[in-house]
């Protein structure tokens, strides 16, 4: 009897790790719109897991590359950066994760490889969230000092954004300034044969994106007659698209909402 009742256990547990292991982990951010204000905004996102890989990401982006993997192109991008665009890919047989960069406007995609060493501090706290029971573990990346929660409930090492390592699902993660927060909502079976994941054009360096987002700031629309986006810009080489109302009307509505997470990496504008 007791052989049977420990095999029933682990038939239980090996059935949630396999479930786990194709399933989507729909997270809500609640972030600040506007750096230094409370004013906050909630957006939907998916951890999609299949075999060895996963893929976080919004689902207008979710959507978006379901039909281009049908029709051939994807829906746009926004016409800023923002972080409605946090996408990563994680692939825990190369040991590898990358952070998709859309650039507004001229739609092109690139991919940053992320190197930073996730040095986990595990603590002994404990805490309900929702059915799991969680522990704390503290981190510091991107300029700022992480708090996760996360359950061995769920034997999967990952969790939204870069996040991943731990002993177990996050369930919730926060930054110490309270400006970023994800918490998982739902959990739902991954359906899909394949995770859709868009290809991207080449990598780049922290120090190439730096240099996008400053020619895109500078002018947002320079790059559609250069035709290279990493191609520096400068006042003086300003086209009759640069003097276009609709240009200065788009930076002044942009560059206020600039609050990347990574903030070792922010430009200044």
């Amino acid at each position: 009897m007791n052989n049977n009742k420990h095999l029933f256990f682990l038939l239980l547990i090996l059935s949630n790790f396999l479930t786990a292991q194709n399933s989507s982990f729909i997270y809500e951010l609640t972030y600040r719109n506007y750096p230094d204000t409370l004013s906050v905004d909630k957006i939907k996102f998916y951890l999609d897991i299949k075999d060895q890989q996963s893929v976080f990401r919004s689902g207008m982006f979710r959507k978006s590359d379901s039909l281009q993997a049908v029709r051939g192109y994807p829906n746009g991008f926004e016409t800023e950066f923002n972080n409605k665009q946090l996408y990563v890919e994680k692939n825990t047989n190369t040991n590898t994760t990358l952070k998709y960069i859309f650039v507004p406007v001229v739609y092109a995609t690139f991919a940053i490889d992320i190197k930073d060493n996730l040095d986990w501090n595990i603590t002994p706290e404990k805490l309900k969230i929702g059915k799991y029971d969680c522990q704390k573990a503290t981190l510091m990346y991107g300029g700022r000092k992480w708090t996760a929660w996360f359950t061995t409930n769920i034997n999967i090492s990952d969790g939204p954004y870069i996040f991943k390592g731990l002993p177990g699902l996050i369930v919730k993660i926060s930054d110490d300034r309270e400006d970023f927060n994800f918490e998982l909502a739902q959990i739902q079976n991954f359906e899909w044969k394949n995770l859709h994941i868009p290809k991207y054009q080449k990598l780049i360096s922290w120090e190439d994106f730096k240099k996008i987002q400053k020619n895109f700031y500078t002018n947002p629309f320079s790059s559609l007659k250069k035709g290279d986006i990493l191609q520096e810009t400068t006042p003086d080489k300003y086209t009759e698209v640069d003097l276009n109302q609709a240009t200065k009307d788009l930076l002044k509505r942009i560059k206020p909402r600039y609050h990347p997470l990574e903030l070792n990496h922010k430009i200044d504008l």
